[in-house]
């Protein structure tokens, strides 16, 4: 796991410099909307798709430390399938100089063929149950016997990585504010990982948050390129598959508190505003509230992060707890 963080990290910090040179010799820069933060208009410009630094330094640490096993290989083609979503989107982004990418429909009909390849690997191969671990409690939820199982269990995964991958996306705002808060979560599945026994889930994890570290080097305040939905995916899709594949899927939205907190702070501002044509926050999601609410940058971006290793810590005490109870 050591290893896997050291090379992807180092592989990310030596790319860095050469590969944001060519997306400026490119001009793939960032396309800011003109409705959002006026503070945000001077980062136009500013190089993205920075997520393919992650993944080449991910792909690095697997390549000298994983073994080719098929728990792997599941969750390399959830992480696989929706960072090519974020590569398009930004590709479309960069190209037509808007926020449309690939449509809604074909988004859930790629994931959904991702999903449908994964599940078989991770029940047929991988040895997954088709069952729920609800912290606390005894006894699992069994989502039902033969196709029946099979079917809730794949919805399950689905609304897990879609939810994930939007939410981490939704964060991605500020300078540092998504890769600090995703290393965050990655380090904690680490951990289960580990204490699992699934020691390839534990590299990959481990691998991702290196790249993520090294990444954050370039990406800090005020940030060199920005990762662009080709990143924020890949680091949903880990920590979607790190939690099916350790079946903590129940205690991922509390590890992952943070993005949790983004996701559900957009999903009020539109729900109220329908109802009554009134906001809730000056802006959603919840870290652009705090900027027009006068709060720098750098100041929400660490407020953020300590409010995540809370988040995190917690989530991972609910966890021990919960295995040592059992044991």
């Amino acid at each position: 796991m050591i290893l896997a963080a050291g090379v992807a990290m180092m592989v990310t910090l030596a790319l860095g410099p050469k590969f944001i040179e060519w997306l400026q010799v490119k001009k793939f820069g960032q396309f800011v909307r003109e409705e959002g933060p006026q503070t945000h208009l001077i980062k136009a410009g500013t190089p993205t798709m920075g997520g393919v630094m992650v993944l080449i330094g991910l792909l690095a640490a697997l390549f000298v430390v994983a073994r080719p096993t098929f728990s792997t290989l599941a969750a390399l083609i959830i992480v696989f399938s929706v960072a090519a979503i974020g590569l398009y989107d930004d590709w479309q982004k960069i190209t037509k100089k808007q926020n449309e990418g690939l449509s809604v429909r074909l988004k859930f009909l790629f994931l959904g063929i991702a999903v449908l390849v994964a599940d078989i690997l991770a029940l047929r191969y991988v040895g997954i149950t088709q069952n729920v671990v609800v912290p606390g409690f005894e006894q699992n939820l069994v989502l039902g016997p033969g196709i029946i199982g099979i079917v809730l269990f794949s919805v399950l995964m689905l609304l897990v990585i879609v939810g994930t991958t939007n939410a981490v996306n939704l964060a991605d705002g500020l300078d540092g504010l998504a890769a600090g808060a995703g290393c965050i979560s990655l380090l904690v599945y680490t951990a289960i990982a580990f204490l699992e026994r699934q020691y390839d889930v534990a590299v990959l994890c481990g691998g991702m948050a290196g790249a993520v570290v090294g990444f954050l080097w370039f990406n800090s305040h005020p940030a060199e390129v920005f990762m662009g939905d080709t990143g924020s995916l890949a680091i949903g899709g880990v920590l979607a598959a790190a939690a099916i594949l350790t079946k903590t899927e129940m205690l991922l939205p509390i590890i992952g508190g943070v993005f949790v907190l983004e996701a559900l702070s957009v999903i009020l501002q539109f729900g109220y505003f329908k109802l009554t044509r009134r906001r809730i926050f000056k802006m959603a999601p919840i870290h652009h509230h705090f900027e027009l609410s006068g709060w720098q940058e750098n100041k929400i971006v660490v407020r953020f992060w300590i409010l995540q290793a809370a988040f995190a810590a917690a989530g991972f005490m609910i966890y021990y707890l919960t295995l040592y109870t059992a044991v």
